[in-house]
């Protein structure tokens, strides 16, 4: 399904508020409505996909024993399943609630997992033939020596990223990873030679999933065993640092980057029409 996206050619190039410059995730509901999150803060924007305009915002709150404590956290990814939403941390922290009206305070249910800091959660997305929520990782602790733990900040040879299914029915994370992608591969495809995930999506109709990489700039598609399908480079131009990626019911593909020395971007890609062999 990717090669069917001309990443050249977005058909929308949507300036955000300013109050979005940092977006990190996006997601699409069923009645095909799109809400987006910051940064640090728990608070969800309801966006029109035609201007990229605020529809409504509301906040996450989490109860504590001194009363209601809105909650702050490094928020990466936000998915929706019906009339539940999830948004997960980097540290693999997944919190769930319903969906607020605007300048509501919804409370939220914290769900931990052994994640942590290390393995640096970027992407979100619900997969229905697991009925799970997969979570994408910049880094696979694994696979360091206790040296590598302490003094590489980069973290430069990390070879595998991996993403980890997080049951609904039993509402906890598996601990071994549905799948690992192959990073040293990507790598020689990335722009600047590195793969880090900040995001995952289901796509709609072939069921395989689009993985998308600020850094790098790269947008991979695999399939439901972890198999890399196809890889694209995005665009310098259209995309400074790309961090939200979802799916439209008509499977238009929406990316979202942060601002980079301006307002942060929302883009739009239409699926093009296979041409019809000749009988």
């Amino acid at each position: 399904m990717l090669s069917r996206y001309d990443l050249g050619s977005p058909e929308n190039h949507l300036k955000l508020a300013p109050v979005l410059k940092e977006i990190s995730g996006i997601a699409m509901t069923d009645d095909n409505r799109l809400f987006a999150h910051d940064d640090e803060k728990g608070t969800v924007y309801q966006l029109d996909m035609k201007s990229g305009k605020i529809i409504k915002r509301f906040s996450i709150f989490e109860k504590r024993w001194f009363g209601r404590e809105l909650v702050m956290e490094d928020f990466e990814d936000i998915a929706v399943l019906g009339k539940r939403f999830y948004m997960v941390s980097s540290a693999g922290v997944i919190y769930e609630f319903r969906e607020g009206n605007d300048g509501e305070k919804v409370e939220a249910v914290r769900h931990e997992t052994f994640l942590n800091d290390l393995y640096d959660v970027e992407g979100l997305c619900y997969d229905p033939e697991s009925d799970a929520l997969l979570l994408a990782c910049k880094e696979y602790p694994k696979e360091f020596s206790l040296q590598q733990l302490v003094l590489d900040k980069e973290k430069s040879k990390l070879k595998q990223k991996p993403v980890y299914s997080f049951s609904l029915e039993s509402m906890s994370l598996d601990k071994i990873p549905r799948f690992l992608i192959d990073g040293k591969f990507l790598k020689k495809k990335s722009a600047k030679k590195k793969f880090k995930p900040s995001a995952i999506e289901r796509h709609p109709q072939s069921g395989t999933f689009f993985v998308l990489a600020a850094r790098g700039k790269l947008l991979v598609e695999i399939d439901p065993q972890g198999k890399i399908i196809d890889v694209a480079r995005l665009p310098s131009k259209d995309h400074a640092q790309p961090e939200g990626l979802a799916f439209t019911a008509d499977n238009e593909m929406l990316i979202s980057n942060e601002g980079v020395g301006g307002n942060a971007t929302l883009l739009k890609y239409s699926i093009r029409k296979q041409r019809s062999s000749l009988q």
